[in-house]
């Protein structure tokens, strides 16, 4: 983070190009690194509000897309197609409300962070269970292969995940790009390809 009355590049950059939050910038630079959008795709974005991983999403999808934001909190943006919205809890979101919009979906991206403690387990293992949330979703809306990305805190329990996520798809990455603060424990974890069902190793159960 930026020292007191310092700017903050990515803040400033955001400001000027119209997006809402600073952290598009990060899922900026991993799409640009790992081609997760194109044109036409069907996209879900769990933990969205603000709005700026949409504003991102729909552009890069276009209007023969579509980009569905699920969070507890309201949008600072206006949800017109491409760009739809539900306002709910995701723990609590089933799969026939994201099916009401769209089936299936090529990529599903998680920024769901939990409200912190301070306490630096309490913080981490609230961020796993946000995180096996929107696996689950996950497996019941993404298609053979589609793309997961989503947050975590860093932690002891990240390899429960990340080994599930070796299972069902053919390529995984662990990153954490330029826009993520280096005082932040928040790093993402990326499944690349989904397997279909006749390729996935059997998956382990998540507590």
């Amino acid at each position: 983070m930026p020292r007191p009355g310092i700017p903050d590049p990515f803040r400033t950059r955001a400001s000027a190009e119209g997006y809402v939050a600073r952290a598009v910038y990060k899922l900026k630079e991993i799409d640009e690194k790992h081609r997760l959008f194109r044109a036409g795709q069907r996209v879900l974005d769990l933990g969205c509000s603000p709005g700026s991983w949409l504003q991102y999403i729909a552009s890069r999808v276009g209007p023969r897309g579509l980009a569905l934001g699920v969070d507890a909190a309201p949008l600072s943006i206006p949800a017109a197609p491409p760009l739809y919205f539900i306002q709910a809890e995701v723990g609590s979101l089933g799969l026939a409300r994201l099916q009401a919009v769209s089936a299936v979906f090529e990529v599903v991206v998680s920024d769901l962070a939990p409200k912190t403690t301070g306490i630096k387990e309490v913080d981490q293992q609230r961020s796993l269970e946000l995180a096996q949330q929107a696996l689950e979703l996950a497996r019941g809306v993404l298609q053979p292969g589609g793309h997961f990305l989503v947050k975590i805190f860093a932690g002891p329990d990240v390899p429960v995940i990340a080994g599930a996520m070796q299972k069902e798809f053919r390529t995984f990455r662990q990153v954490k790009p330029a826009g993520s603060r280096s005082a932040s424990r928040e790093l993402y974890l990326l499944g690349l390809n989904r397997l279909g069902p006749m390729q996935a190793a059997p998956a382990e159960r998540l507590p």
